[in-house]
């Protein structure tokens, strides 16, 4: 048996350990959420007050991105008054059309203008960008106003960004 051979089981074995050692490392998991959050409510103005809202869910409201967006496609939501909403990270403006009913043909452009910066969340979530709000403007087909109640969007779930006024004879 030459000097090769009879080290090789050993080589080996070693290997084999070193490899199930490796693959049995396991990495934290990301718990916390990585993509910024715009929450948006939505409101019924109605017009002859202009301060009174009218607490109502939108029938089929329709958001769908005018700019593009990585991995957001457009959105048909049920009947509520909260939606979730992204901006793009490639720029610091973003286009979404919005309608309140897919019953009818009116529609609104919503144009976001924002700052954004990366943040590193952890070792195991990496990084994602944040974004904070400059000014928010829309055509007035459907969409009474829109305050900014917020201007930072990040990846926190509980915090609502935008209201969206809308005129009730929509």
């Amino acid at each position: 048996m030459t000097k090769t051979n009879k080290y090789l089981p050993l080589i080996l074995f070693a290997l084999c350990v070193i490899g199930w050692v490796a693959c049995t490392q396991e990495r934290d998991p990301c718990l916390t959420p990585k993509i910024a959050i715009l929450n948006v409510e939505t409101q019924h103005l109605p017009t002859d007050t202009a301060t009174v809202f009218v607490d109502t869910a939108l029938p089929a409201a329709v958001f769908t991105p005018i700019t593009t967006i990585p991995n957001i496609a457009g959105t048909l939501y049920p009947p509520q008054a909260l939606f979730t909403l992204s901006l793009s990270p490639d720029s610091t403006v973003c286009k979404w059309s919005f309608t309140a009913d897919t019953a009818t043909n009116k529609f609104d452009t919503i144009t976001f203008y924002y700052q954004k910066s990366l943040k590193f969340l952890s070792n195991a979530c990496g990084y994602t960008y944040f974004y904070n709000i400059d000014s928010v403007q829309s055509t007035h087909n459907i969409i009474d106003s829109i305050h900014i109640l917020n201007a930072s969007v990040t990846n926190n779930v509980n915090t609502n960004q935008l209201q969206i006024c809308i005129h009730t004879h929509f």
